[in-house]
């Protein structure tokens, strides 16, 4: 196997953009997280397209989920060809492990028995992500917090099986071997000695958090030194590796993380190979790329695996959402996965660290949708309210931005509304404001093209608008509540009763999103347009007296905002 060496970069996140896109850096490369950037045609892709003139750019991803007994998504894969193909990335990876099942994502890295029926699930499932692709995939080993006691063979032996039989290679993170071997009991030297060097194409740093009875792979704090250590040893062992270091949680300041990479840049660049791993490649373990689309791949979409993996998987997905046995009634599944005890636990009560990460990450993602929401509920309120719709609403979407797309519709539902009313029409507002920073443009529309037109072109015109372009309706004032998100409530000083209002949001050219005001007429001339009815068609809506738009001026307005799209 062949591996670009890039040498050492960090991943690339939201606070660091302005610096990045600034005076260059000592960096060698960025990672993106591939979910960020598949779903967004706003400011997050734009600042990306930008970064990778400059650098070289892995996209890493979170949600292919290889081990999962469902079939592979064909449209995340399609959206993640997309991506790959406007980006051209240097690397594309994703971790050893599934996301969810029936249909549901938990957004996590969850883990998988060592058998050989977890092999060749991956096996089969990479080999048709590698030649959709048209490219070779790197895959991570992952952390744990559970171990299954019906596993047949180590963790190292179970990821060089999968590296070896699909033809992926394999990204070490040198920080969750370190992890698992401290929770599950292992020589983390002697995972690195079983693993060819061959099949690495890259390298993970990060640090870890001590919980005490287990340690917590969080990436919010350095690198500890016992890391590092570990890392040198595995360029002693493999040669220099393309290595990256992770900072998740808690981010700081850019210089800081350039520190952490100056640190494995003096290892990666000091260490004197000493020996390689003798283990060789087998002839036959090279991908080999088949032409091929959608067609192809759905046709062997229908790998066949035995039912106790799928029984695992429904029954961790039931404990780590909300503890109920419905879902696996209705999957008729009747058998628990037997779990290793755990630093003197019981393997079932470890399971709470996936419990309390789902819960976590649900409250995060709305939080990052939901200021105004947040902002009126209170912090306390906010955290029960967060809880309760994890437990309530599970995620068909393998995005976690697109988790909180139903919780105007669960607000509806409770006691909070009561006292607020206004709750449900605010989060609509946020949702819609969420949507426009992200939406993907249509080419803008030409308005040298009106001159052409003569009066019966402008009769049946129709008009295309972008598609983030969105209209609200709401009987409380819900623009001025979501202008006030930053103002201190004690200092909030409006009216709500009779208080009606129309709203455009809309993102501009420059990918600004904004929200305004609409008056009766325009609102219901926007609202008939979006419909699809010409103008004409939409002049029969109005009376004799109303019939006098300025129709120019609004028209004006909206080319001017970007609201139109070439049709």
């Amino acid at each position: 196997m062949s591996f670009p060496l890039l040498g050492c970069g960090i991943g690339l996140r939201a606070p660091h953009y302005a610096e990045i896109l600034g005076p260059a850096r000592k960096l060698d490369w960025f990672e993106a997280i591939s979910e960020n950037y598949m779903d967004t045609g706003g400011r997050p892709l734009q600042i990306l397209e930008k970064i990778r003139k400059n650098y070289p750019v892995g996209l890493h991803g979170v949600a292919l989920s290889v081990g999962s007994t469902d079939p592979i998504h064909l449209p995340y894969l399609e959206k993640l060809k997309t991506l790959i193909d406007r980006i051209d990335p240097a690397i594309v990876s994703d971790h050893i492990c599934w996301s969810g099942v029936a249909g549901e994502h938990l957004h996590d890295l969850l883990p998988l028995p060592f058998t050989e029926e977890s092999i060749r699930l991956i096996v089969e499932k990479t080999d048709q992500i590698q030649n959709f692709l048209g490219r070779q995939i790197l895959l991570e080993n992952v952390s744990t917090y559970v171990t299954f006691k019906h596993s047949e063979m180590q963790e190292w032996d179970f990821v060089r099986e999968i590296a070896r039989r699909s033809g992926c290679g394999l990204l070490l993170d040198i920080n969750n071997v370190y992890v698992n071997a401290r929770n599950h009991g292992f020589d983390a030297q002697e995972y690195l000695r079983n693993i060819p060097g061959e099949f690495v194409g890259q390298i993970h740093l990060a640090g870890h958090t001590d919980k005490g009875k287990f340690l917590f792979d969080t990436h919010s704090s350095p690198v500890i030194d016992e890391v590092w250590e570990l890392y040198r040893q595995a360029l002693e062992l493999w040669g220099s590796k393309t290595t990256l270091i992770e900072w998740d949680e808690d981010i700081p300041e850019l210089e800081r993380l350039i520190d952490e990479c100056d640190k494995a840049r003096k290892i990666y660049q000091s260490v004197r190979v000493e020996r390689h791993c003798e283990e060789s490649l087998r002839d036959d373990a090279g991908i080999s790329v088949r032409k091929g689309g959608i067609a192809s791949l759905a046709a062997r979409n229908d790998i066949k695996v035995e039912t106790s993996l799928k029984n695992i998987q429904l029954w961790m997905q039931s404990q780590i959402r909300d503890g109920s046995s419905q879902l696996l009634e209705a999957q008729q599944v009747t058998e628990e996965p037997s779990l290793n005890p755990q630093a003197g636990d019981p393997g079932v009560e470890r399971l709470d660290v996936y419990r309390e990460g789902y819960l976590a990450r649900t409250e995060e993602s709305l939080k990052e949708v939901y200021e105004a929401v947040r902002h009126v509920l209170g912090d306390g309120v906010f955290h029960d309210l967060a809880h309760q719709y994890a437990q309530s609403f599970s995620s068909p979407d393998f995005n976690l931005n697109l988790k909180g797309r139903s919780l105007p519709d669960f607000l509806k539902q409770t006691s909070w509304t009561e006292k607020l009313p206004f709750l449900p029409d605010l989060a609509c507002l946020e949702w819609k404001i969420a949507e426009a920073f992200h939406g993907f443009d249509k080419p803008a529309f030409d308005p040298s093209f009106l001159f052409q037109l003569n009066s019966e072109d402008w009769k049946n015109l129709r008009i295309l608008f972008q598609p983030s372009v969105s209209l609200l309706e709401s009987s409380w004032p819900i623009l001025d509540l979501w202008q006030s998100r930053k103002t201190p409530v004690e200092e909030i000083r409006m009216d709500l009763v009779n208080r009606p209002q129309k709203v455009l949001v809309a993102r501009r050219p420059s990918k600004e999103v904004f929200c305004r005001l609409l008056t009766e007429r325009e609102f219901r001339v926007l609202i008939l347009l979006k419909q699809g009815k010409s103008l004409g068609e939409m002049f029969e809506f109005f009376d004799e007296e109303e019939a006098d738009l300025p129709l120019t001026d609004w028209f004006s307005a909206w080319t001017r905002e970007g609201l139109i799209a070439s049709s």
